[in-house]
């Protein structure tokens, strides 16, 4: 029935935020808490699924009544009693969110948004970069003479945001999982300005 609902509130998402990313998300959650075994998984596991139908990115707006109908389809399948915690973790979890609530320090919190994480580094987190770059129609790159454009590209959010995640886990198992996929950011980006340069003047 969760499943259900996540797949009818995700209508409109790009591929990068679709179920594919929801399924990646609740197997990294689940991993992370096989190891660190600090999380009710039952929990772990709605609030994985759910994390992001009010994804602030699509509803805009609309985020409050997003959370009203999630708050709503939770005590229709009678989890009433986990409503609460449920919303404040998913309210906390993304990147974009620079005033947190509530308790930081809950455990479905800390597993859950090192999963969400993960899976925006490494080379899923890149396909997902360029695929919501050209979602948005952003430009793959912009050199230093054109900064003064005022288009993010899809190589600057590597800067902004995803070459950042790896000192930001919260748990251990986080860490460790976030320390090759950010070596292969690393070296993908390396790689793209060596091709870049060619194409300018021929040098490899």
């Amino acid at each position: 029935m969760t499943e259900n609902y996540v797949r009818q509130n995700m209508t409109g998402y790009d591929s990068g935020h679709d179920w594919w990313h929801i399924e990646r998300v609740r197997k990294l959650s689940l991993y992370i808490n096989s190891h660190e075994n600090i999380a009710d998984p039952y929990v772990l596991e709605i609030v994985a699924l759910l994390h992001d139908t009010v994804d602030s990115k699509f509803a805009g707006s609309n985020a409050a009544n997003g959370y009203k109908l999630m708050g709503e389809f939770l005590e229709r399948i009678g989890l009433a009693e986990i409503k609460i915690e449920v919303i404040a973790v998913i309210k906390n979890i993304s990147f974009s969110n620079r005033n947190p609530t509530g308790n930081l320090s809950d455990p479905i919190l800390l597993i859950v948004q090192d999963a969400d994480r993960l899976d925006a580094i490494g080379a899923i987190g890149i396909a997902r970069a360029f695929n919501y770059g050209g979602f948005k129609n952003n430009p793959i790159f912009l050199p230093d003479d054109q900064s003064d454009i005022k288009v993010p590209s899809t190589i600057n959010h590597f800067y902004d945001k995803l070459l950042r995640l790896k000192d930001m886990m919260n748990t251990t198992t986080g860490r460790r999982i976030a320390e090759e996929r950010h070596l292969f950011l690393k070296v993908f980006l390396e790689q793209f300005y060596k091709e870049w340069e060619f194409g300018i003047n021929g040098k490899i």
